[in-house]
């Protein structure tokens, strides 16, 4: 087992929790790394994770070997993000507010005026509904995680994933600041597109 990989979930855990974007019902964060999978427990506060706290299984017979709690409900959306991308080591699905708010909209996000929403993610598409927990909310998220690395889930937040549990980490906190903005500007006024070849320069980056 890694103990940095549980440090850096309980790091992640806080950072999260202070932005608001996960608490004790909503939101989980797992790191995969050397044949096992570290995942945070269900129904705890994110904020006051201890290393013990955190469930570890054993990726081949996904038997827990530590932690005192076992792992989120959500552990099997984990699973099958993993599953579908052999590329990363970690998942994070969070409950951001701005996020959710389109994810209970079922709408997704996109933009031709904010360039950094252009250049990083193009668009966030929105998965079909399916049981938070259940294993029915795999088949609308497993096409679009296969080949996206940030997912809103209709109804129940986002996913997204990492080649590190920072990397998804910074996909999900700039993915909640963008639709901060982009929902800002909406209720201000009519949002200004940028020209077209600037469109396809940053679509292109």
């Amino acid at each position: 087992m890694d103990v940095t990989a549980i440090k850096e979930i309980l790091e992640v855990c806080e950072r999260l929790d202070k932005k608001g974007m996960v608490n004790a019902y909503e939101g989980n964060i797992s790191i995969k790394r050397d044949g096992f999978i570290y995942v945070t427990p269900t129904g705890k506060n994110k904020a006051f994770l201890k290393e013990e706290m955190i469930a570890v299984y054993e990726e081949k017979t996904m038997k827990q070997v530590a932690g005192i709690y076992p792992a989120s409900s959500e552990f099997p959306l984990h699973l099958c993000a993993y599953k579908e991308r052999p590329d990363i080591e970690s998942v994070i699905h969070c409950h951001a507010p701005y996020l959710t708010a389109y994810s209970l909209c079922n709408k997704p996000i996109e933009s031709r005026a904010y360039p950094e929403m252009i250049g990083n993610f193009k668009k966030i598409e929105v998965a079909e509904y399916g049981t938070p927990g259940g294993e029915d909310i795999f088949k609308g998220v497993k096409p679009l995680i296969a080949k996206k690395d940030i997912v809103i889930m209709a109804n129940h937040g986002m996913i997204a994933v990492g080649k590190t549990v920072y990397d998804a980490m910074n996909k999900s906190e700039a993915a909640e600041a963008i639709a901060k903005v982009l929902y800002l500007a909406e209720n201000i006024g009519e949002i200004v597109d940028l020209p077209d070849d600037e469109v396809q320069m940053f679509l292109n980056k």
